[in-house]
């Protein structure tokens, strides 16, 4: 089978031998997997790694204690061998069905950015129609995600960030109220809701953003934090936190994923339904074959795309 993987040379695509499932895994015929940011560190460190941490397909066999799932199922999966591959491992808790009615490519689209956006606005900081909120990097997969959530949950003003105003589209198609850059957000922020601040802000940038984003949280508001796209550090005053009642919170998917599973299975059918009834919408960049992933990982480090990048296994 063909798998794609980092090296000391780069991204490579490559012959392997298909692996076999044992006890409560799953082995699956891949059909589609994204490209992530988790994926993306592993390409800009230069060093040797798997890639592709989400997947769709159709599960080819199981091990000899797997009960809920069956071979010819249709899923979404968290795999733990690569899924930019065209059959990949699954533990049995990190598999979920998908129905019949959704697409291909918006399963695909979805698994990172939507249990991740799920647990963000309904577990973490559950928003209620009294939220204002930003939604930094508003443009890509998980920043419409979160406002598309945020606009079902009935919050008004919705804060959208984007690096160019060129991209400030895709965060209004999702629902945004207002949309400005990493630059003018802090006095936008302070214009809009006439110096109060937002209740909640959701950041995956870090370093000046989340230093000016403090700087525009309202009293008793919550900064999310779960991610560093910026690559940069971020200081914040004590001080300034215990005297207005703020809170910074941080959460990583991937730490819930290895660390408690049992939260992710239990979240699927609702996440899976919120897509299958067209709730929530995926924006899809791009399509490539798998065996252009070089190129596609190119795409990714622009910074250009809007919304999710995919590889296709069967192209």
């Amino acid at each position: 089978m063909l798998t794609v993987r980092m090296n000391e040379q780069g991204i490579i695509v490559e012959e392997m031998n298909k692996p076999e499932p044992k006890g409560f895994e799953v082995s699956i015929n891949v059909v589609m997997s994204s490209l992530n940011f988790a994926d993306l560190k592993v390409v800009s460190s230069g060093k040797s790694g798997q890639l592709g941490i989400d997947l769709v397909g159709v599960v080819d066999q199981v091990g000899e204690r797997v009960t809920k799932v069956r071979v010819g199922d249709r899923v979404l999966a968290f795999p733990k061998t690569s899924g930019h591959a065209e059959y990949a491992i699954a533990n049995e808790n990190l598999v979920y069905h998908i129905p019949a009615t959704l697409s291909w490519e918006q399963a695909a689209a979805s698994p990172i950015v939507m249990f991740l956006s799920y647990f963000l606005t309904q577990k973490i900081a559950p928003l209620s129609t009294d939220d204002s909120i930003i939604v930094h990097a508003a443009s890509g997969g998980v920043g419409t995600t979160l406002i598309q959530l945020a606009k079902r949950a009935g919050v008004k003003t919705i804060i959208g960030t984007v690096g160019s105003l060129a991209k400030a589209e895709a965060a209004y198609r999702a629902g945004a109220s207002h949309v400005c850059t990493y630059q003018s957000f802090k006095d936008e922020t302070r214009a809009i809701t006439e110096g109060k601040g937002v209740s909640v802000i959701f950041d995956s940038i870090a370093g000046a953003v989340t230093e000016d984003s403090l700087q525009v949280l309202a009293q008793f508001g919550t900064l999310l934090q779960f991610g560093n796209a910026s690559g940069k550090k971020s200081y914040v005053s004590n001080e300034d936190l215990h005297k207005s009642c703020r809170s910074i919170k941080g959460f990583s998917f991937g730490t819930m994923r290895a660390l408690k599973p049992d939260m992710v299975e239990k979240a699927a059918n609702n996440v899976v339904d919120l897509l299958a009834d067209g709730t929530v919408k995926i924006e899809i960049d791009q399509v490539f074959p798998l065996t252009e992933a070089k190129k596609a990982y190119r795409h990714f480090q622009t910074r250009k795309h809007q919304g999710k990048i995919l590889l296709n296994m069967n192209q």
